[in-house]
Formats: structure tokens, sequence, C-alpha cells
């Protein structure tokens, strides 16, 4: 190589999400030789192959004048992402600033999963199926009715049902009641002022997939019925 041509080559390896410990496996061995001075400069590498890894491995070449990154970069020309050589066109003759070249490979990832819809329902109830506080619906006696809303995602409800369950929280005691279809519950042997938390699960009529994580919990209070 020419003396009045410096290059000094640096080397950027880049790898896929996941395949960060093959990093040092994977830095190519680049070269550059102005065969052509003072017309262009070849430059070509030779990757080491990531382990067990059956995919075409991409580069992206750049050069800049200068050591300090915020220099301007350009293109070194590849005739297509796999190839391992490239050419700078532009070379600044008599420079005492060394040209940097920049080779990253890109390692492809690819991520596989097969699944039947079926089987990953899980209803989404992440939105207040029921106020944070509000009144129940009386009914005869000292029956108190809970209404709730189906998952605002759940879109063609008439067609897919769903069924529920239902987990509540009295002054002294829980249960947990269901599953049924409905979208309304009656709380029996209320007391006035009483109050409840309630909390609601929905899933598929036919059991695919699994339940929705359990709603926020609302609260409902019976009022005392005027005589």
């Amino acid at each position: 190589m020419s003396q009045r041509l410096l290059l000094s080559l640096t080397l950027w390896a880049s790898c896929s999400p996941g395949n960060a410990g093959t990093a040092a496996l994977s830095q190519p061995r680049v070269r550059c030789l102005a065969s052509r001075y003072p017309v262009a400069v070849d430059c070509s590498w030779t990757p080491l192959g990531a382990p067990n890894s059956t995919m075409a491995t991409s580069f992206i070449a750049t050069y800049r004048l200068g050591v300090a990154a915020q220099q301007q970069s350009r293109p070194c020309l590849q005739p297509n992402p796999q190839a391992t050589r490239c050419i700078i066109p532009h070379v600044h003759l008599f420079s005492m600033v060394p040209h940097m070249l920049n080779v990253m490979a890109v390692h492809p990832s690819r991520g596989l999963l097969a699944f039947v819809a079926e089987q990953i329902i899980k209803p989404d109830l992440s939105t207040p199926a029921l106020p944070a506080h509000g009144l129940g619906r009386h009914t005869a006696g000292q029956s108190l009715q809970v209404p709730w809303h189906p998952p605002a995602s759940w879109l063609f409800s008439d067609m897919f049902s769903l069924k529920y369950r239902i987990w509540y929280h009295g002054a002294s005691h829980f249960n947990q009641m269901g599953p049924i279809e409905a979208t309304t519950f009656i709380l029996r042997a209320t007391q006035p002022h009483a109050k409840y938390l309630v909390q609601v699960s929905a899933q598929d009529l036919m059991d695919y997939g699994k339940p929705s994580d359990w709603s926020l919990p609302g609260q409902v209070e019976r009022m005392p019925q005027n005589p």
C-alpha cells in the first residue's frame, strides 16, 4: 500500500438480540488494499460464522475520514448486503488523517410460534368491569343484584358466549361463586348499609383457553328500602 495513503481499520460487530454472547466469535477479519490507487480502495473481510446459525449474515460497511465518530460516514459500496467485500470510491489523497472503515455484521433473528387460536383465548378484564363505587340493584327481600360489563375487547359476545366467576367479600366473610353466563349476580341475605367488594373473571363458555385475570374490585352497597 502506498505510504501516501494511510488506512486505519476499525471493526464494529453487532449481533441480533439473544446472540450477544457470540459477538466475539462473529467479528469479521478485515483488510483493505489500494491496488487501484488513486482510483479506489478495495476492502474485504472474512466473517467468522455465528455458532448454530444456518441463516445468511448481512453486512453494513461504511467509512469516514477521521477518528471522531461525529464525522460523516459514507457507504463502502457492496454488490449486495451479504457480500464480504466493498469499494471505497472516493479516497482523500495525501491526507494525514486516517480513513476509518466500519464493518457491522448483522445476524438475522427469527422467532417462531405455532398456536391454535382457541387454545390461547384469554378474555381481557383489565378495564373496570364493575364500578369502583356504586349501588347494587335491590330485589325482593334482602337480596342485592350486582351487574358488570363484559370485556370491551370481546366484540361478538352474542355468538361466542362467556361465563363468569364471582368473588365477593363482605364485612365478615368472602365467597366465590359460578360459573354463570349472566352478567349479573344476586347477593342474598344482605343487611342495610352492608358493603361488598366484588370481582369477576371471564372465560370462554366452552372452556377454551384460560380465564381472564380478576377484574379490579368494585364496591356495592345495599341501602335501606323505603317502607
